[in-house]
């Protein structure tokens, strides 16, 4: 009885679940800033209740010797066990940094919490499509749709004002980020991200479309075809209207591996709809490119309503083409229309591009990240094969960037991870993508092409820094993987050119792995595992739900007034609650006296030491206390933020402050040193000034009016005269 209340629940709860949270995650920016209520509360969430899960399956293991997982045998279930221990093994990569020194304390710790509600969010996925749900590969289906049209129709409904979504678009002077002035980005906020997920949308639509015969356009098959194409065109115009040539390109590459795959008419049907949905996502980005994304309402809507339609009907025509051309039909009759249909997606391709022409041309934006990768792999030769932690560049960058430039994000995902976990991380990432990968291949290879347009874009972008990317992909690895639990996939009677039948397997993957599964595991190792992994999980959620609770608590006092004493006691819970957390410290800082705001954010440093707010406000702290120490981490703030005006001024500030404090307290040869400190840290922000004002300049780095008169006072300092104030 408990076995089938547990079975329904699996059923129904999780599904709901996994679906729920990838509309949230679109809701809340993709997951991009990973330190917010909604996300913490989120993982969190999602941590306990896996926890609870495991710690339950050690007493079911201790009832009954057999697992489900003893229904996969052979290389699918070793697969399959690989593909669901990829995110933990990295969440263990990240957990095993905080035992050391991190660049960034706080930031792994996010990390690892992240890749474990991956694991867990992934394993749920997997769990639904081995649930013996109904229409499993629907519901997968169904759900896809769901979330990638939700981001389609909200960009949409931005462009033509119906829904207020801010930073769905983005708007620009500057024609090298955006040549019709206006680039739309829709709930993800960042146009290049948004066209990547929206090309994987439509190769996914694309490759539905090319199994379908014409048969499935009419009403005995209840108008089918039109409903699995109606959101092609709109996927198509969303990708045009991002203007990412990132994404256009991996989108490229997409399509070319999704032609190889296909065979025969389904080749053919490929074609045509692609130049369909392209032709009809042209003209109305054209269209709404001259408008500058800002159409009138009526008129605008009406041109949507009549392009898609068009392209539903055109949709129905490309498949009747194809039929007619395949063998034994009359090719006379297919011909001129498969020209026509190409002809005229040909057209409307090159008028909407060519809008973009001028940007696609110019290479500046692209030799801009040409200096960041640069200093990328100087800073990746620091620690190559483990790394330094979560968010090391953008923890470390403004301290090693050769110029000012504005890239908090390294603009490639796989740097990324190799900053935080170095080569070894690296290759447990590419082994996890590879084979998730292969078992697409093995069993649903339509999916493959928009699986590798998502894996392609983040190579030249930050998209793994959305943690939408990662459920997207993990996504797209459970639905492609429900043929290997069966044997072939959903569509195999009918996609004969995408799913290999059993029989024609590589030997590989017959029976490597048979002797090893064979045997039955051991009943004791698969409790303890159970009993660790419950643990584990449930150790993390209490700790989204420490940050949780730190980051709210920090809401709440700044909403009070800074002299409130409430305030001070609502950031000491904070601090106590996420030790970790540098914003809060320095809150705290702000409303306590010099000596306890001194010792909270040298506390601070030692989680994070390379935080140049915390060295600044320590540096600034103990200069107010005129202690000599001060010097140390004023120097440090401005080597971690070189090209920061702000921060180099602030530093000099501190250093001409404690100069007056030691000076009036009658210590005047430490002042005499913390004058020459001073006058040495003016020259080389001078030297950087100077190199700054011959380069491009993003971050406006400049010499300071205050900062060159604090120069001539400290330049000027004598015994008792030096008076920089307060």
């Amino acid at each position: 009885m408990k076995e089938q209340t547990g079975l329904r629940l699996q059923k129904k709860f999780i599904p709901t679940a996994v679906l729920a949270t990838a509309l949230l995650l679109c809701l809340t920016g993709g997951m991009f800033f990973v330190d917010s209520l909604p996300v913490l509360l989120t993982a969190a969430v999602w941590l306990l209740a896996s926890g609870a899960y495991a710690a339950g399956a050690v007493g079911r293991l201790s009832q009954s010797g057999n697992s489900q997982t003893q229904k996969l045998q052979g290389f699918s279930r070793v697969m399959d066990a690989a593909l669901a221990a990829g995110p933990f093994a990295i969440a263990a990569m990240y957990a095993f940094h905080l035992a050391g020194r991190p660049a960034s304390y706080q930031a792994t710790l996010l990390a690892a919490l992240c890749w474990l509600f991956y694991g867990c969010f992934g394993a749920a996925l997997r769990k639904t499509s081995g649930a013996g749900i109904r229409d499993c590969s629907g519901f997968m289906e169904r759900g896809w749709l769901l979330v990638t049209g939700t981001l389609a129709a909200t960009a949409l409904a931005a462009v033509y004002g119906w829904l207020p979504v801010p930073g769905a678009i983005l708007r620009t002077e500057d024609r090298d980020i955006a040549a019709a002035g206006a680039r739309l980005g829709g709930l993800l906020q960042y146009p290049n991200l948004f066209g990547a997920v929206m090309a994987a949308a439509l190769l996914e639509r694309l490759t539905a479309l090319a199994r379908l015969p014409r048969a499935a356009f009419s009403r005995a098959a209840g108008l089918r075809g039109y409903r699995t194409g109606a959101l092609a065109p709109v996927f198509a115009l969303c990708l045009l209207l991002s203007e990412s040539r990132g994404a256009l390109a991996a989108a490229a590459a997409g399509w070319a591996a999704g032609w190889l795959l296909l065979r025969g008419r389904q080749r053919l049907r490929y074609a045509l709809h692609s130049g369909v949905a392209v032709a009809a996502g042209a003209l109305l980005a054209r269209q709404l490119a001259a408008a500058q994304l800002a159409p009138p309402a009526l008129p605008g809507l009406l041109a949507l309503v009549a392009g898609l339609a068009a392209a539903l009907a055109l949709s129905a025509l490309a498949a009747r083409a194809a039929d007619w051309a395949g063998p034994g039909a009359s090719r006379r009759r297919a011909v001129p229309l498969c020209a026509g249909l190409a002809a005229l997606a040909a057209c409307l391709g090159v008028a909407a591009v060519a809008g973009l022409s001028g940007r696609l041309a110019n290479p500046a934006t692209l030799l801009a990240r040409g200096e960041l990768y640069a200093d990328a792999l100087r800073l990746l030769g620091e620690a190559p094969w483990l790394g330094q932690g979560g968010d090391t560049w953008r923890t470390l960058y403004r301290g090693v960037q050769s110029a000012p430039y504005v890239g908090s994000e390294v603009h490639s995902g796989y740097l990324d991870i190799a900053l935080d976990l170095g080569a070894a991380g690296l290759t447990v990432l590419a082994g996890w993508l590879a084979l998730a990968a292969a078992g697409i291949y093995r069993s649903e290879r339509r999916l493959l092409p928009p699986f590798i347009v998502l894996v392609l874009h983040s190579a030249v972008d930050f998209d793994m820094s959305y943690g939408l990317l990662w459920l997207l992909l993990l996504w797209l690895a459970a639905w492609g993987g429900q043929g290997g639990r069966t044997g072939r996939g959903e569509y195999a009677a009918e996609m004969p050119g995408l799913v290999p039948p059993p029989g024609r397997l590589p030997s590989f993957a017959r029976d490597p792995f048979r002797r090893f599964t064979a045997g039955r595991s051991s009943h004791l190792a698969r409790r303890i595992t159970a009993g660790t992994a419950a643990a584990l999980l449930l150790a993390g959620g209490v700790a989204g739900l420490c940050q949780a609770g730190s980051l709210r608590l920090s809401h709440r006092a700044a909403a009070l007034a800074p002299a409130d004493p409430a305030a001070a006691r609502l950031l000491e819970r904070a601090v106590a609650l996420a030790p970790a957390r540098a914003e809060a410290r320095l809150a705290l800082a702000d409303v306590s006296a010099p000596a306890a705001a001194a010792e909270t954010l040298s506390r601070g440093l030692a989680y994070e030491p390379s935080h140049p707010g915390l060295a600044l406000a320590l540096g600034t702290a103990l200069a107010r206390q005129g202690d000599p120490a001060a010097l140390a981490p004023l120097r440090r703030s401005a080597e971690l933020d070189r090209y920061s005006r702000g921060t180099q001024t602030a530093a000099l500030r501190g250093i001409g402050l404690l100069t007056d404090r030691l000076s009036a307290a009658g210590r005047p040869e430490q002042a005499a040193r913390a004058a020459a400190a001073g006058q040495a840290a003016y020259r080389r922000y001078a030297r950087l000034a100077l190199q700054a004002a011959s380069g491009r300049n993003d971050r406006g780095f400049r010499m300071t009016a205050e900062a060159a008169a604090l120069a001539k006072r400290l330049a000027a300092w004598r015994p008792g005269v030096f008076r920089s104030g307060s």
